[in-house]
């Protein structure tokens, strides 16, 4: 047996998992800073000076996992809002639930999602608008209506141009109607109505995106 001293697994011997783990610390530490200062006025007037002495970290480190403010939000927001879109499509490609029930079920799990950072978005996205948080909810919508059409592509609408075209135009048309019934909803006055916002959804969904999978 050599005479090197023995540790025990995750005895902080400065290797590789203390550092993945201090880094996950900083993360977790940027990221609830970021959500406590964002509830209280946009992203965009957050400066990196507020949240790394709100986080308890060096701006070196701050860099180290994010350019601005807004991206550690986005980082945050966006780990949520994936399993939110994860569900929908399970669901939509599964069609083992009458349509009306799988959209029901994906404005649930959004309406979650706003009430889990509601005054987040409510100072974002109610009076004055944060561009930052408005873009991102519309970049994130448009990239899970093209999950579902590149997963099945036969509910593209014909039309005029390139699939392409098409695919990326029809996308962001649903998403930036998406982001709007968002911001309706969340200027209602508190505690907002959750079937209001499921049966504006509903109603204004593209029949073509409402569809069943089509099946070879």
């Amino acid at each position: 047996m050599s005479g090197a001293t023995q540790r025990p697994p995750g005895g902080g011997d400065g290797g590789t998992a203390d550092l993945d783990v201090r880094a996950r610390r900083t993360r977790d530490r940027l990221r609830a800073a970021v959500l406590r200062l964002a509830s209280e006025r946009p992203v965009e007037d957050v400066a990196v000076a507020d949240l790394v002495r709100e986080a308890r970290v060096n701006r070196t480190t701050f860099y180290k996992h994010a350019a601005t403010p807004a991206a550690v939000l986005e980082q945050v927001l966006y780990a949520d809002l994936d399993r939110v879109r994860a569900g929908w499509i399970a669901d939509a490609l599964a069609a083992e639930l009458p349509v009306p029930v799988i959209w029901e079920r994906a404005s649930g799990a959004l309406l979650d999602h706003l009430e889990r950072h509601d005054a987040l978005y409510t100072v974002g996205l109610v009076g004055r608008r944060s561009a930052v948080l408005h873009r991102l909810l519309v970049d994130h919508f448009t990239a899970s209506v093209r999950a579902l059409l590149d997963r099945d592509p036969e509910k593209l609408p014909d039309g005029e141009g390139p699939a392409e075209w098409r695919l990326d135009a029809y996308s962001r048309f649903v998403a930036h109607g998406e982001a709007g019934i968002v911001e309706a909803w969340l200027s209602r006055p508190a505690p907002r109505d959750r079937p209001l916002f499921v049966s504006a959804a509903a109603a204004l969904l593209p029949p073509w995106l409402a569809a069943r999978p089509h099946r070879p």
